[in-house]
Order: C-alpha cells, then structure tokens, then sequence
C-alpha cells in the first residue's frame, strides 16, 4: 500500500472525489513515476533537474495537438558520455537539454540549448542551471542561471561565485538561441572580495502588460523586480518575497485572484540524505508578500510556507524545484526532480546526485494546491494529463486523512524538584546549567552539537516503548530575532548512538527560524553524506514538536509536525531509518552558547489506526 500522510495541517478531512474514472479514459491514460526522459540513442537521462515546461502557444487548437518541451539544468544525463581529457571531471554535461512531449509523460530529446558556455557572458567553468522558457513578444525567450559571469561582467575579477540572469532568444523553442552577453540581473555583492549573493533560478510572468522576474536563492533571499518591455534586463527596486537562508527556485503562477509562489527549501543534493521540498505562500499581487495558509510571511525571518511536497516514506526523496502548468483540459500539474532511494547518486564520488523527472496533479482544495492527490510524490499508476482540447479532466480522488487513535503512556511537564527516574543524561551536564520548576525544564544552549564528527553534546535521554508511538514536545527557544551565528537549536532526538539518529529542533541561525528535521547515519558507503535534513512549519514564540515513529520489520518511518499553537499542525517530511528496538528519545539544547531553551511538557503515546 502507497504510504499517505497529512497534507498540511492536520485535523483537516479532505472530501473523496467521484472515485474510477471511464474504463477507457484515464484507466489507459496511466503512468508511473519517474517520467521516460529519453535521449536521441533510446537510452533513458540519468539526470532532469530543476526541469521547466513551455507549452508551445504556436501548437494545439486547429493545428493538432498541442506540443510542450522540458528543460532541464545544464548535467550529465548518461554515464556513458564520457571524456576523460574534459574540464568537467571526465562527465559530458549537457548545456540545458531540452526534450519534447505530445502527451506530457514521454520525452523525447530534441537539441542541447548550448554546445559550451555562450561566449561573452559565461566563464568557463560556469554551470547554466535553472532553465526558465518563455513565450514573450512574438519569440521565444530561455532564462537561466549563470553560476560564474565573465570578469567583464564582474565587481570583482577573477571569482568563481560571481553569479548572475541570463537569456537567449530564438524563433524556435528548440533553439538555435542567441544568448545576450549582458546580464540580465548582475552579480550582487555580499560583502568585499569573492562573496556574492546567490543570483539563481530565473522565472518570468507577464500580467497586465508587464513583466516581472524573480531571482535568488539561499545565499541572499528570492526577490522580484520589473522587466524591461523586451525582456532583456531587470528595471527599479527588487523586492525580496522569499527569505534568505530558506528557499530557492521560485515558480510563480495566478489561480482565483491570487499570485501563488511555489518555492524549494533546503539542500537539493546530497544524495540518500537529500530533504529537499516545496512550499506554497499566495498574494494578491505579483510583487507579493507571499503568506502560507496560516498568515505566515515566506520573506520574514520566521518563514511561512504552506508544504505542497515533501517526501512521505516511499522510494522518493528530495523532491523540489518545480515548474506548474494545466494541460489541455485545463488541469493543473507538477513537474519536478526527485531522488530515488535505491540509485541516489549519478556518481558519489563526483557529488553528483541523480534526480529524476516526477510528475504529479494539482487539485485546489480551499483554495490551497493539494499535489499527487495527497499522495505526492506519487509511486503508483496515475491517471495521466489530457492532451486533447476540449475534453474535460479527469475526476480525482483525493487521501482521506483519518487521524490515528493516540492512547497516552506518559506525560512529563518538569515541576518536580528532581527529574524523574525514567531520564538519564548522556554526557552529563552541571546542575548550573539546567533547571526544573514552573517554566519546565530549562537548558543552557551548549556550545556543543550531534553532528558528523562532533558529538559533544549532551542528551537528556529516556526509553521508548515498543510499537509505533507519538512524541510531542512543547518548547520556547528563547533567542532574539536576529540569533545567531551558529545553528543555536532545542527539541527531540530519537537516536541509536550517536552517529544514527532523526533530530526534530526549532533552529535560530542568522535571523532564520525554522524548524528542522534531519536524519544521521554511520557507516556509509564511500563519498556517502552522513547527514541530510528538511523542514517543518513555522515556529512561534512557544513552538509544539510532534514525531510519529512507525515500526515496521526492521525499519521505522519517522514523521515531523509542528505547530504555533498546540491545536493546527503542520506536516513534514518522512525519514527512513533502521534505529532498532532500543532507539532512546533524548531531549537537547545546543549549537552554540548563550540561550535558554524551556521543555514545558513532553509526552509519548501509542498510536494504532
């Protein structure tokens, strides 16, 4: 049975859809993930990241059906285009293969965008990521990132990091295309010498006769700003709408009078341990804020964002960086790169990650997208998009979430003069640096961390009981807004030793607060990460932390929640891991000193269905 999980918050019961659809629609219309991307020699890409769909406006109607076209950042794509004598470690990367498609499932490949970096604006190790394909005055435009500009483009000569916008134009969406050789956003400073702000992932809207673009990533933020008529340069003041540190590879869409931004958060590559994810925030205009269901701002230092995607505990993991678009009947889709667990690298050892082309629908369900039917990422047959106009799309049932029954086994609100006898320290900390009483139990953040090699932090530890179980945690990091220069942290560790562990904890780093959900192992295969992480909802000034934890065999599903008021939770992500009977539930504060962290209560409960 697929795995379900909760699609945003909650006690929400979504409404079952009309169930089959005709026997000769979408029952032969199937397909399974990830999508057949193949190449001009029938092999299939290894490799479709960031991917982007253009619908060719030039298609469909009384001409035929309609064609659309994928592109994907500039990646090898198979492991046996090879050159050893290459400034690229040996592997052929492809300058943003672009494929074709009548019926949005099989690819086929048409052309590569660039034989090499366009001269004049790409240095010669630059990568070209992010492609963005538009249809804009008559001709077709392509977007893309330019990961290190030529110094004449440059404040700043000879850097590496030095990123910018660029684009090319062509009268065909296959090419060939004339890449400008000025910038369209520049490089931007950070601070002197080679430090720069991640000038990434281009996407482009047109509205009321004018065009904006968005730009940015982790390092900086994402920002919009006015695009000149013919498309070729960034005009007046960029505003930011996606927080730095947060969320990268904006995609921009209008449904029912509002502006939707789709936006990918955390690490989009570290292959097994890759946690990667989108979130939604929606305004009434283009140049946003963008706030997620519950009022949360996408751009402010406790970032909002309403999950459309996470990994759910089946063969896909780190999926994100999507591109939105309706098929001929006017159904919305995703297209999106995720990572299979079984082949999670095109080559470790070259840190290259292997990400696949997925597809999966969008329902609107008040007035939130809802993808894969509350499935998503999908690894089951689907009903496919329809590519013939006129025809109407198809009924689509969506996960019904039944909560579980939760039967408590012990709560714990720390009012006693001593812990009680089920906690035991590892590492013990000094009675100076912890207390009991009204506020719970209070910890001095340490100066001291679970991570890879340094393992110096001290855990408040107790049992877990066998079976599948819920953990819930009310915290209050107390740090001010702009904390802190070191990943200052507090909350939940279910862990082996160690080195195999999953972490659920309200972070405070450089004025970003989330709430993360990271996983660690030991040992890996070689060139293997060690740790990976994701991402919750948004913390407030007391933040609940939930952890369901399914057995099953010798492996466990873990889930993360959290929530601003103990009643509306929101859903992460799902980890794998093989912890084992005796795994312990600990309790931390840590990543640096100087804090206080505050457990008001912690407790555990069984679940059954």
């Amino acid at each position: 049975m697929p795995t379900c999980r909760p699609l945003a918050a909650l006690s929400l019961l979504l409404p079952l859809l009309a169930n089959a659809a005709a026997p000769d629609s979408a029952a032969t219309r199937a397909y399974h993930n990830p999508l057949p991307v193949r190449l001009a020699s029938g092999e299939l890409a290894q490799n479709c990241a960031d991917p982007a769909v253009l619908r060719d406006p030039r298609t469909g109607g009384a001409k035929g059906a309609p064609t659309w076209y994928l592109y994907c950042t500039s990646d090898p794509v198979s492991k046996r285009e090879r050159d050893p004598q290459g400034k690229d470690g040996g592997w052929h990367f492809r300058m943003i293969p672009i494929y074709r498609s009548t019926d949005l499932v099989h690819w086929d490949f048409v052309a590569d965008a660039f034989t090499d970096r366009p001269a004049g604006l790409a240095a010669p190790t630059s990568g070209l990521w992010a492609p963005e394909p538009e249809y804009l005055n008559g001709r077709y435009y392509l977007y893309f990132t330019v990961t290190d500009v030529v110094d004449e483009h440059s404040p700043e000569k000879g850097c590496g990091n030095d990123s910018a916008i660029g684009v090319a134009t062509s009268d065909s969406p296959t090419g060939p295309w004339r890449a400008s050789t000025t910038p369209v956003v520049m490089p931007r400073r950070a601070k002197a010498g080679c430090n720069f702000h991640w000038t990434f992932d281009p996407k482009v809207i047109e509205t009321d006769g004018r065009k904006y673009l968005y730009y940015g990533s982790y390092g900086g933020g994402i920002f919009v700003t006015r695009l000149s008529a013919d498309g070729l340069r960034a005009e007046g003041q960029a505003r930011m709408v996606g927080a730095p540190g947060r969320y990268e590879g904006a995609e921009v869409k209008f449904h029912d009078g509002w502006w939707y931004m789709f936006a990918s958060a955390t690490d989009c590559c570290a292959g097994p341990l890759t946690g990667y994810a989108v979130f939604t925030g929606r305004a009434r205009t283009p140049e946003g804020p963008f706030l997620d269901r519950w009022g949360n701002d996408m751009a402010k230092g406790r970032s909002g964002g309403t999950p459309l995607l996470l990994q759910n505990g089946n063969r896909w993991i780190g999926v994100g960086h999507n591109t939105v678009f309706t098929d001929a009947a006017g159904q919305w889709w995703t297209i999106y790169h995720g990572i299979d667990q079984a082949e999670p690298f095109f080559s470790a050892k070259d840190k290259l990650t292997r990400r696949l082309a997925l597809l999966d629908r969008i329902d609107w369900v008040d007035g939130w997208p809802v993808a894969g039917g509350g499935r998503a990422p999908t690894d089951q047959a689907m009903a496919a998009p329809i590519v013939v106009e006129g025809a109407a799309p198809d009924a689509h049932p969506l996960a019904v979430q039944v909560a579980p029954r939760v039967k408590p086994l012990w709560q714990d609100g720390f009012k006693g003069r001593t812990l009680e006898r089920r906690w035991t320290w590892l590492r013990p900390r000094d009675k100076g640096e912890w207390s009991l009483g009204r506020e719970g139990l209070v910890l001095a953040t340490q100066d001291a961390d679970l991570y890879v090699d340094r393992n110096t932090a001290s855990v408040l530890q107790t049992a877990l009981p066998k079976g599948d179980v819920r953990i819930e945690a009310e915290i209050r990091l107390d740090a001010p807004e702009d904390c802190c220069a070191t990943a200052v942290q507090a909350g939940l560790v279910v862990m082996r030793d160690d080195d195999n562990y999953v972490k659920l904890v309200e972070m405070a780093r450089e004025g970003l607060r989330q709430v993360e959900f990271a996983k660690e192992m030991a040992p890996v295969e070689e060139y293997y990460p060690r740790y990976g992480n994701t991402l919750a909802g948004t913390p407030g000034a007391t933040t609940w932390l939930r952890l369901d934890v399914h057995r099953d065999g010798g492996q466990e599903r873990y889930t993360a929640y959290s929530s601003q008021d103990g009643r509306n939770w929101v859903g992460g992500g799902t980890w794998t891991h093989r912890l084992g009977p005796d795994a312990r539930l600990g309790l931390v504060a840590m990543g640096g000193a100087g804090r206080r962290a505050s457990f008001v209560r912690v407790s555990v409960g069984s679940l059954s269905p």
